[in-house]
């Protein structure tokens, strides 16, 4: 029987330490998430990748969410998918409460002493309270949740809009661009020329050189 008592303490810490696992690649995940356009992690820079290649290729991406889920579910760590790991964590603690139940039921019936049948009753239960209170803290649907909106979110609302700018309106950007940009030193030329008759005299010049900063300047700004 006592060998029964550990199959039960083993199965709930392989579970344990599975949730534990799980919970660190989705916190991991979460955070490359959360600088999407600057993370080196593989599954950021690979999302980034895949979403470029369909706007080069000028097929656009219609669903974000299924993008991200096709992706997000094909995600190995240690050859495992993602959400395998998810899945064993849960049947192990399936596994882990019915061997505990059956154990017991089996000390009752077999009319074990007492003791026996209260060691067990007391494992089984902390066992399971340890997995179920585990859940509760670490809370990974949530995360795994709050991965899809931080991904989402930076595709979606920030890079979506600037491929399709540059791959569907190019022409249409760089006119606005042009315009903008010279109304602009437009406005600028003009400021100047107030600051001129305010303060000075004389006409400020500028190089050559000067100039090319001024426009470098102005076009950080406006793109």
């Amino acid at each position: 029987m006592t060998n029964l008592l550990y199959a039960i303490m083993g199965l709930g810490g392989t579970c344990v330490i599975i949730k534990l696992g799980v919970n660190g690649m989705y916190r991991k995940l979460v955070r490359a998430a959360g600088q999407m356009g600057k993370s080196e992690h593989p599954l950021m820079k690979m999302l980034l990748k895949k979403f470029e290649t369909c706007y080069q290729l000028k097929m656009g991406v219609e669903n974000v969410e299924v993008f991200v889920d096709k992706y997000l579910n094909s995600y190995k760590k240690a050859g495992i998918h993602l959400y395998t790991w998810e899945i064993l964590g849960e049947v192990l603690f399936g596994i882990t409460l019915l061997t505990s139940l059956l154990s017991n039921l089996y000390i009752t019936v077999m009319e074990y002493d007492r003791r026996t049948v209260i060691s067990f009753l007391l494992i089984g239960i902390a066992m399971c309270g340890l997995i179920i209170l585990e859940d509760i803290i670490l809370n990974v649907r949530f995360k795994r949740q709050q991965l899809m909106v931080e991904i989402r979110d930076y595709l979606e609302n920030i890079y979506k809009p600037r491929l399709e700018n540059q791959v569907f309106r190019s022409e249409e950007m760089e006119e606005y661009h042009r315009e903008y940009f010279e109304e602009e030193r437009a406005q600028l030329d003009e400021l100047l020329s107030m600051k001129q008759e305010e303060e000075c005299p004389f006409t400020i010049e500028f190089t050559t050189e000067e100039e090319a900063i001024i426009e470098e300047v102005l076009k950080e700004y406006i793109v």
